[in-house]
C-alpha cells in the first residue's frame, strides 16, 4: 500500500540544475528555530560523469512535509582535490553535522575515499533558506 501511494510521501524533487539525476538525503535534520534544517545530496548528470553537491532545504518543524525554503544553487561542491579524484571522483556527500556557536560543520565523504568538514554560518544558511521558498 505505501509504495503504491509513494507520491505522497515525497518531499523534495530535483528541480535546479545541479539536480538533473537525483536528490537524496544527506545528514540527519537539525531542528533550529526556523524549521528542520535538512541537508541533502543531489547529482547532477553530465557528459563527463556524474557530479554529487551538498544542498539544503528548511522543513516546517510540525509538518515535515511542508517545504519553507531550499537552495537554488549548491552549497558546496566537489572543488578540492580529495573531492575531485577517488574511488567515485567528484563526490561531496553530506552525513553528519556539528553546531559550534554560529557555525554549522558539516562531514561529508570526498569522492568516496574520505571524510572532510565544511563551514558555515548556521543563521546566514537559514536566513538564504527563508529568502527562497
Amino acid at each position: 500500500d505505501y509504495l503504491n501511494h509513494l507520491n505522497e510521501f515525497v518531499v523534495l524533487e530535483n528541480r535546479y540544475w545541479f539536480e538533473t539525476r537525483h536528490i537524496g538525503g544527506g545528514a540527519p535534520p537539525i531542528r533550529t528555530k526556523d524549521g528542520w534544517l535538512f541537508l541533502l545530496h543531489s547529482v547532477e548528470e553530465t557528459n563527463h560523469g556524474r557530479i554529487y553537491r551538498a544542498s539544503a532545504a528548511l522543513l516546517d518543524i510540525n509538518n515535515p512535509q511542508k517545504v519553507l525554503g531550499r537552495l537554488k544553487e549548491p552549497l558546496f561542491s566537489p572543488n578540492k582535490e580529495w573531492d575531485k579524484v577517488g574511488v567515485v571522483s567528484n563526490v561531496v556527500f553530506p552525513t553528519g553535522t556539528a553546531i559550534f556557536g554560529e557555525d554549522l560543520y558539516i562531514y561529508y565523504g570526498a569522492a568516496d575515499h574520505l571524510i572532510a568538514v565544511a563551514k558555515v554560518n548556521l543563521n546566514d544558511l537559514l536566513e538564504t533558506l527563508k529568502a527562497n521558498p
